[in-house]
């Protein structure tokens, strides 16, 4: 009897861990077993398939508020755009975004060792979208909310540094403006075997001059001075 009663304790969520929860996901729940079944993991063999089929959905619905996000702020080509979706739905970012929120001191798991497990963390946050989306009666633009908040510190630093910097220049000018950088070539000196090119960038009502031994290096270092700049007078 009190081998049950232990076995049933481990698996219950308080309502303040569900409250608190809620308050970070900024997102109060109407089923409150769903958002339950989401924080029980499939390592429980009762609570397997409720919390899989929530992993499942969320899986989904987090690639395509990920793939809008990057069609909407990017110009890149598929592949590009490919590489981003990759590195923001990846299970280090999911992992990340869940210990951020504090799953890890609430999830219920097998065993103890599994609470901070990246792979068990990562599925977590996936099937805790797929709740929300559920309990929203599967309205997009609420998940949408949601990931494009929690997501902003994994889209950050990528930016900062996974991208090339012209990518990522012309991304900031185009969430501010209509408008792409001017890259300008100011002037081709020294021999012609080897030649120093001077290159300016212009935008958001600002320039900026670099040179390298080539157009695309010279224009890389004025984006990435221009980058340098932008973030400090920020």
């Amino acid at each position: 009897m009190e081998e049950i009663k232990h076995n049933i304790n481990t698996l219950l969520i308080s309502k303040k861990q569900l409250k608190y929860l809620e308050d970070e996901l900024q997102y109060t729940f109407k089923n409150k077993e769903l958002l339950r079944n989401a924080l029980r993991h499939s390592s429980i063999k009762k609570s397997a398939m409720p919390f899989e089929r929530l992993e499942f959905l969320g899986d989904r619905i987090l690639g395509v508020v990920i793939a809008a996000y990057i069609y909407r702020k990017t110009a890149g080509n598929e592949g590009e755009m490919a590489k981003m979706h990759s590195a923001f739905v990846c299970a280090e970012s999911c992992y990340e975004v869940a210990i951020k929120l504090g799953v890890n001191n609430i999830i219920k798991t097998a065993g103890p060792a599994l609470r901070n497990n990246k792979t068990v963390l990562a599925d977590a946050m996936e099937a805790i979208l797929g709740a929300i989306f559920i309990d929203s009666r599967r309205d997009y633009r609420v998940v949408e909310y949601i990931v494009t908040r929690l997501w902003k510190p994994v889209f950050k630093r990528y930016r900062e540094e996974d991208q090339e910097p012209k990518t990522q220049l012309q991304e900031i000018v185009q969430a501010n403006t209509n408008e792409v950088p001017l890259y300008t070539l100011l002037s081709e000196t020294g021999p012609k075997h080897h030649p120093v090119f001077t290159v300016s960038v212009t935008a958001l009502g600002n320039t900026i001059q670099a040179s390298g031994f080539s157009k695309k290096e010279a224009e890389t270092k004025a984006a990435r001075e221009f980058l340098k700049n932008y973030i400090n007078d920020k």
